[in-house]
């Protein structure tokens, strides 16, 4: 079994790294912002389909990039801006099926090909899916569709075609990397971020600690897909749990969902958690909890706010944002600790860095 490397990027020496490496060019980077619904469940920004705009959901959990379609009559689609083909120019017919089925919802349609900007970049005749059918999990999110940022391996439009950043850059748009800062909605004076080609130096502070991505098996063969870095240990109130653990790093997830052992180990050491005796399989915790649950990646712990523990059930009733149910030997890491760092997927290496937030 491989084990990930690490190296660390410093923010003190950001203009020197970039000098040494001429590849990464100023000219290639570019900022979006990034918005957030009310509840920090769903992170999106504008993107323009031909000569049409979308928010878009931001989801390094897949690789996909899909809209409604015109003719598309499902609930979801109804309350949510739909791609005209007839309205767009640059718009060439493609007509594949394709379908993609998520941890929650699914979506299907054919394929279309047109030009894509995001951020002030375009990838010309990018791939993408016409959705015809969605399922109703999308009816209340606010992004119009989802812009997929891991691997071409999952990308299930013509059996892995190049996603929307791997054409960028594939056609010399963007240096090979891009990262965010994941805003909280109840914070107005932060304004959330997503860098195409490198990184926003005043979002984060101290080092980059990089992890080297782990292969996903696809089709029987190990590629990259997903971006899985090593877990090396988790802790509460700085006591270690012994766990270390493959760690999917998902922006498309709300949560941090966790095998039932694991999740049950963690719990026992928050004060005051219990499992719900409703049945729902979740942990009951105290709305007012201090309990620092931390990750440990590239061999720095990474602390997540305890206000991003807590998901409000009712007045006095509070679950935890970290769930049981996921595959042994996994975690799926998403916005609950996303959102208390800056992250930093290079494509090139690949590897997937982490700093403290500013």
């Amino acid at each position: 079994m491989k084990h990930a490397r690490s190296n660390t990027y410093n923010d003190d020496n950001s203009r020197e790294h970039y000098k040494i490496d001429k590849s990464n060019s100023k000219k290639k980077q570019s900022t979006t912002l990034v918005k957030s619904d009310s509840l920090d469940t769903v992170y999106f920004g504008e993107i323009k389909i031909g000569n049409q705009k979308f928010d878009i959901l931001f989801d390094t959990g897949s690789s996909n990039l899909f809209v409604s379609d015109k003719n598309c009559i499902s609930a979801s689609c109804f309350n949510h801006n739909k791609f005209d083909p007839n309205k767009s120019p640059t718009f060439k017919k493609e007509g594949n099926p394709w379908s993609i089925v998520f941890g929650t919802g699914f979506a299907s349609g054919i394929t279309g090909i047109d030009d894509v900007t995001l951020a002030g970049f375009t990838a010309k005749k990018q791939i993408f899916g016409l959705a015809t059918n969605v399922s109703d999990f999308f009816v209340p999110l606010v992004a119009d569709g989802i812009l997929g940022l891991a691997f071409d391996s999952l990308n299930t439009l013509d059996n892995g075609s190049p996603t929307f950043i791997s054409t960028l850059i594939n056609q010399k748009k963007i240096n090979p990397l891009f990262s965010f800062h994941l805003p909280r909605a109840a914070n107005f004076e932060d304004q959330g971020t997503l860098t195409l080609g490198g990184v926003e130096r005043d979002k984060f502070k101290g080092d980059i600690t990089f992890s080297h991505v782990q292969k996903t098996p696809v089709n029987g063969t190990d590629k990259f897909g997903f971006w899985i870095i090593n877990l090396e240990d988790a802790s509460v109130n700085k006591k270690s749990l012994s766990t270390k653990r493959k760690a999917i790093m998902d922006t498309g997830t709300s949560n941090i969902i966790i095998p039932n052992d694991d999740a049950a180990k963690l719990h026992s050491q928050i004060p005051g958690a219990k499992i719900d005796p409703s049945g729902s399989g979740l942990f009951i915790i105290p709305c007012n909890t201090k309990a620092v649950v931390s990750l440990k990646f590239g061999g720095k712990n990474f602390e997540i706010n305890p206000i991003d523990l807590v998901m409000p059930v009712s007045e006095n009733l509070c679950a935890s944002a970290i769930m049981p149910g996921f595959a042994p030997g996994y975690w799926l890491v998403g916005i609950t600790f996303l959102k208390n760092v800056y992250s930093v997927f290079d494509v090139k290496t690949p590897s997937v860095g982490l700093a403290n937030n500013r």
